[in-house]
């Protein structure tokens, strides 16, 4: 079984159709100058924030029990900050479409890479070991751009671990801007001997890990931003079963629209890591994460259904 790309599949005339129709939508958007793009994608991003009740209660309840375990301070607006995530949604979903029409050439000269000796080292230590490497890293801040910033600075391919989005052309769009510049698709659902392959044959994945494991055997409850909450366990088995470093990596909006793409230092497993190293490892990439919302709750999806444990069911179970 190969990374999936676009060109993988054979849609029938109306997709095609609808296919033409969505790419002549973006064909504008996507040539506005970067800063104007931004600008009206916040402005999209406060009217979804309006719009979408069920999504606005959960960004903003989330934010509120993150306040009362004490992850964030007490004097957090939590609903302005619900709404600025939405707008930093909406400003990541309008550079797909950049990405998607015009590569990673509008974003050059707009972008820094820092803890740039974190990839060099991690990198350095996969190919010492003859292993791959895992990527990690979350839904905050312009987190399209990283896949393709790693392939220009670094020169890895990377065969992205995603869920599907229900087929169609939302799918197929989403597909080719994430693998326009040269990498590949995984889904997440049906790839796992191939994630291994890519691993044993020194490749490199990358995935995301603040969403709710929806697979049981797959995750574990651990703590992430002072809250139990079933944490995907999947990238954390694969480094310990292959050898491949781990290394986080956060995408986050400085003054002026410039994209900043920081690396953490690599999680390395041990030559033998027994069967706690995985919820182990984990738990420390939730902790990393969690430092990163802290210090910029505005830029995660909080309208994500993160907590969806039994304790979350149990205590509202018309929320969760």
């Amino acid at each position: 079984m190969d990374p999936v790309t676009p060109q993988s599949a054979a849609p029938g005339p109306g997709f095609r159709v609808l296919r033409l129709l969505a790419g002549a939508l973006m064909f504008l958007p996507a040539r506005l100058p970067l800063g104007m793009l931004r600008a009206l994608a916040r402005l999209g991003g406060t009217l979804a924030w309006l719009a979408l009740r069920r999504r606005r209660v959960i960004a903003t309840v989330n934010i509120e029990r993150a306040q009362a375990a004490g992850f964030l301070p007490g004097s957090l607006d939590a609903g302005r900050t619900a709404r600025l995530s939405f707008g930093s949604v909406a400003q990541t979903l309008a550079e797909a479409v950049v990405l998607h029409q015009r590569g990673l050439a509008p974003f050059r000269g707009r972008y820094r890479v820092d803890g740039r000796e974190n990839a060099l080292e991690a990198i350095r230590l996969a190919r010492e070991k003859g292993r791959g490497l895992v990527l990690v890293t979350a839904h905050m801040g312009p987190w399209e751009l990283a896949p393709h910033v790693m392939r220009e600075e670094f020169g890895i391919s990377i065969a992205i671990v995603g869920r599907g989005q229900g087929g169609g052309v939302l799918e197929r769009l989403a597909l080719e801007s994430r693998t326009g510049t040269g990498n590949t698709f995984i889904f997440k659902d049906r790839g796992a001997r191939e994630m291994i392959r890519v691993l044993r044959s020194g490749g490199t994945l990358g995935t995301l890990i603040d969403q709710a494991a929806v697979v049981p055997r797959d995750g574990a409850e651990l703590v992430f931003m002072g809250r139990p909450a079933r944490t995907n366990l999947g990238p954390f088995k694969l480094a310990a079963r292959t050898g491949a470093p781990i290394l986080p990596l956060f995408a986050r909006r400085e003054d002026g629209g410039l994209a900043v793409i920081e690396i953490l230092p690599c999680l390395a497993p041990p030559d033998a890591p027994d069967g706690a190293w995985p919820a182990e490892a984990a738990q420390r990439a939730n902790d990393i994460l969690g430092e990163q919302i802290r210090l910029r709750p505005r830029e995660w999806m909080w309208s994500h259904r993160r907590w969806k444990t039994p304790e979350g069911i149990r205590t509202d179970p018309g929320f969760f």
